[in-house]
């Protein structure tokens, strides 16, 4: 092969074909990178109307005015808010409004679970 001949093989090598898989390949991490953040925000935002949906149920249940409050279902509750330290602090200030009394053996244990919730939550480091 000439001199002539390699220079144009390099040139079509390396001023084509190597930038062209090249900029192929980035453009796949960069597809897969926006697509996995698009994913997080979509998780992320579910988790916001999650925890919403839990504030709000838990909150029709306490304020309902019954005088017998399902103790199972407030300790299933109170473990559920555990799933959400982003809003430790609005889980704290509404869990100081939350007082269980009686003395069944759900009402111990939503007491337990309400005292465990709070100190997790106390626990936990300040994002």
């Amino acid at each position: 092969m000439t001199t002539f001949e390699w220079t144009t093989l390099g040139l079509i090598l390396f001023g084509m074909v190597i930038p062209f898989w090249l900029m192929t390949a980035l453009a796949g991490i960069n597809y897969e990178q926006n697509r996995r953040r698009a994913a997080k925000q979509d998780k992320r935002q579910s988790f916001v109307h999650e925890y919403v949906e839990l504030s709000t149920k838990m909150n029709e249940m306490l304020t309902s005015g019954k005088e017998n409050l399902p103790g199972p279902a407030l300790a299933a509750y109170l473990r559920e808010l555990k799933k959400y330290p982003e809003y430790k602090d609005m889980s704290i200030l509404y869990l100081e409004t939350v007082t269980v009394t009686g003395d069944g053996r759900f009402d111990e244990i939503a007491r337990n679970e309400l005292k465990a919730t709070e100190e997790y939550l106390l626990g936990l480091d300040n994002d």
